[in-house]
């Protein structure tokens, strides 16, 4: 037999079907106390699944009612249905639908040509970052060397092995530089060697 989902598995998929909700809203519909709620929300917020979404301050006296949302984090499996729609529809258009994906995620403008080698890859890094591919770069005697830690879309890359040739191509969006990817296509961490005319100093 399985086991009944938690109150916070509730609250999750709650938030799930819904933009967002009060805890007297979710209370009424688990039907638990709102101090209940809570409490398990505050939990749900310090692990970073959930966040207040807006604040509405009730006419009469009282503490504001706080309306919660999923965080990003918490939407993955909510969101992976409709990514993969997406990457449907946009794989027949071939080279077309990376430049897309590029533009989307790193903008149109190429890089500051007036900024050092060394200044692109930790503005990459930054941006990389931001897209949870926990990234560092290395300074190698033949250029730098790129690691990525973690594959943001892991669960995706075997039905859509494009996304490995995304890594590299933003890379070079950001860098403005060749880059070529080391080792097999699917390992992590993944690795790729950056064209430089020079070597600059190792990031911190």
């Amino acid at each position: 037999m399985e086991n009944a989902p938690t109150t916070r598995e509730q609250i999750l998929a709650y938030l799930g079907s819904h933009s967002m909700a009060s805890a007297g809203e979710m209370a009424a519909a688990l039907g638990v106390t709102a101090a209940n709620i809570r409490h398990h929300l505050g939990l749900l917020e310090a692990r970073g699944l959930v966040a207040v979404a807006e604040t509405q301050h009730l006419a009469r006296r009282g503490r504001p009612a706080k309306r919660y949302r999923l965080t990003a984090a918490a939407q993955q499996p909510y969101l992976e249905p409709l990514t993969r729609a997406l990457l449907e529809t946009l794989r027949g258009r071939g080279e077309a639908a990376e430049t897309l994906l590029c533009d989307a995620l790193c903008g149109r403008q190429p890089p500051d040509a007036t900024r050092s080698l060394r200044e692109r890859l930790q503005h990459a890094m930054r941006r990389l970052a931001e897209l949870h591919f926990e990234p560092r770069w290395e300074a190698h005697r033949h250029g730098p060397r790129v690691i990525f830690h973690r594959c943001p879309y892991a669960t995706l890359v075997e039905d859509y092995p494009e996304l490995c040739r995304l890594d590299a191509l933003l890379l070079e969006r950001l860098l403005g530089v060749p880059v070529a990817r080391q080792g097999d296509d699917h390992a992590v961490p993944c690795e790729f060697h950056v064209a430089s005319g020079g070597t600059p100093a190792a990031s911190d």
